[in-house]
């Protein structure tokens, strides 16, 4: 009982999961297709089974038809062979030898032999009697007629079946007559003994047929369908298909209990088989039926009955499509919407309320909503990016104040010094800075301004340290439209000058501003040969070096203003020098 509670539960389970459209279908299915399908398939197999019962019948009735022919031809052939066999005259005239008769009684007596085999083989319809007797005799001719040499037959394969059998009257296949090589014959040989002492005997007798006239009477019933002839020890003899690809049995399975077909395995597939010995003969007549091809016909009409359900089904989903896409096409839609919403997209449903039922309210319902959330998150955004401009103003405030002191303390200096020109260049210098840095408020700048307002500070750095300091500008052409928060390259000069080159010696060096576009972003780098950065042995170097060069400043306006994190990454040799990076995305002016 509990675990029939618990299968229960999770059938409902289940099937609360499901869609509603996969409900409607699985209702439908169930109350439609899925009995008419049961009663299909209990009628297919009614079908199947008369089907298979009808071939059957028909192989068991081609067989025997075939067997009862076949029979009646090996009997007359068996026939004919023992009454030339115990025939007087026939033994006579094959054992006499040298002067007891005259020749031309011989040839008299072979001629009534002839004419006597001739009879037979016209009453019997048979096709050829020989007889393989000694060469001595008159009448041997191997090129032509009725009587053969037994030297020549006993280089045959079918003379030594025949003396492996004692003599006795034997079935074999041959066409080792090199007279005759066109045609294959069947025949029942056997050996003649002379009457007066049967220890001698006096020829062999061949009673033959062509082979092509029993495999005519071979005809299958199926297509496929092997069927053949073979003796006892399992020798063919002939066959309705060639040998090499003949579906044939082991002669050693031969069952004569079964009077009908029966099913076996042969080499891992089932078929169908019946085996016989015919009568009055050891010749045994096989039939093998590949059981996957006598089942084509009914799979064939299997076939045809599932595709007309299938057709069936189709007409029925095809007229129930239209009926369940009115309940369910608004639903999905509805759905597709809702998916959108927790992606951030707010969009109404256009015409989804236009039917007064219960769905049209629901969209109705659901396209107030939309419109109040998507006034609330236009409030939001903007509130947020206030926020963020209050943040960047308040960052940029504390971007180095001490920097106009030191500029004018400069200036007072150089006047206290008469150094007119140099008091002049210097305060266009420091007029370009702060108009650039003050951008009528801007606190987004294009990389060109800010490459240009470095070159400002520069010109007053190179100006205060007497020209100690030189300046270099490699800028690609292709970024200096894009976008940056401004007073972010300022730092890193600085911090070149005042941590890097004038902690030398000689408090000489070359900083370089260098800027590139790759991997749809940007890189910019700025590098000085000066001292470098010394760290202890177990202490590793900053990638974002926040505190030593009052970067953090910067990273957090980059943050703030791309939205992703943005490192500062730093590579530094002490006594070669220090190179600071970062990677920004591209943003240009919508």
């Amino acid at each position: 009982m509990g675990a029939m509670k618990v299968s229960s539960r999770l059938i409902k389970l289940w099937c609360y999961k499901l869609s509603l459209s996969t409900k409607i279908i699985i209702l439908v299915c169930l109350a439609g297709m899925f009995p008419i399908g049961v009663g299909l398939v209990i009628s297919v197999k009614g079908i199947q089974q008369q089907s298979y019962n009808q071939q059957m019948y028909a192989l068991n009735q081609g067989y025997e038809q075939t067997s009862q022919a076949l029979e009646d031809k090996l009997s007359r052939l068996h026939h004919i062979s023992t009454m030339l066999a115990v025939n007087d005259m026939v033994n006579l005239s094959l054992k006499l030898t040298g002067e007891e008769k005259a020749l031309a009684q011989k040839l008299a007596d072979f001629e009534n032999i002839d004419s006597y085999a001739y009879g037979m083989e016209m009453a019997f319809e048979t096709s050829n009697i020989w007889f393989y007797v000694d060469d001595a005799l008159p009448v041997v001719n191997d090129s032509r007629g009725r009587y053969r040499s037994i030297n020549t037959a006993k280089q045959t394969e079918w003379y030594k079946e025949l003396m492996n059998n004692h003599g006795t009257p034997t079935w074999i296949c041959f066409s080792e007559d090199k007279y005759d090589t066109s045609q294959t014959y069947v025949a029942i040989a056997r050996e003649l003994w002379d009457q007066e002492d049967y220890s001698k005997d006096i020829g062999v007798l061949a009673v033959s047929l062509e082979r092509d006239i029993l495999e005519e009477m071979m005809i299958g019933t199926v297509e496929g369908q092997a069927v053949y002839m073979e003796t006892e020890e399992g020798n063919l003899l002939a066959a309705n298909g060639e040998e090499n690809t003949l579906l044939r049995i082991p002669f050693g399975i031969r069952n004569e209990k079964h009077p009908e077909f029966h099913e076996i395995l042969l080499d891992g597939k089932a078929c169908m088989v019946r085996s016989q010995l015919l009568e009055s003969t050891n010749v045994y007549l096989v039939s093998v039926v590949d059981k996957e091809r006598l089942m084509q016909t009914t799979n064939v009409a299997n076939v045809g009955i599932a595709i007309w359900y299938l057709l069936i089904c189709l007409v029925i989903l095809i007229v129930f499509i239209p009926l369940t896409r009115s309940i369910t096409k608004r639903l999905r839609l509805l759905k597709t919407q809702i998916m959108l919403v927790q992606n951030g997209v707010f969009q109404k449903i256009e015409n989804g309320e236009d039917y007064s039922d219960e769905i049209g309210q629901l969209i109705g319902q659901y396209n107030s909503m939309t419109e109040q959330v998507s006034g609330l998150l236009q409030e939001q955004y903007v509130m947020g990016q206030e926020k963020i401009q209050l943040e960047l103003k308040a960052l940029q405030s504390q971007i180095n104040p001490h920097f106009l002191y030191n500029t004018l303390d400069m200036i007072n200096w150089m006047a206290q010094k008469n150094e007119t020109d140099n008091i002049r260049s210097v305060v266009q210098s420091m007029s370009n800075f702060y108009r650039l840095t003050l951008s009528r408020g801007q606190d987004i700048v294009s990389i060109g301004d800010e490459v240009r307002m470095c070159e400002a500070y520069m010109e007053i750095q190179r100006r205060r340290y007497r020209g100690r300091i030189l300046y270099e500008a490699e800028v690609d052409e292709d970024i200096l439209g894009c976008l940056i928060p401004k007073i972010t390259l300022q730092p890193f000069l600085e911090n070149a000058i005042v941590h890097g080159i004038n902690e030398k010696e000689d408090a000489r060096g070359v900083v370089i501003l260098n800027g590139w576009m790759e991997d749809k972003r940007i890189t910019l780098s700025v590098m000085d040969d000066g001292k470098g950065i010394w760290v202890d042995e177990n202490e590793k170097k900053k990638s974002a070096a926040g505190s030593q060069y009052g970067m953090e400043n910067i990273r957090k306006r980059l943050t703030l203003y791309y939205g992703e994190e943005i490192p500062i990454q730093i590579e530094s040799s002490p006594g070669v020098g220090t190179c600071v990076i970062i990677s920004i995305p591209i943003r240009k002016k919508e």
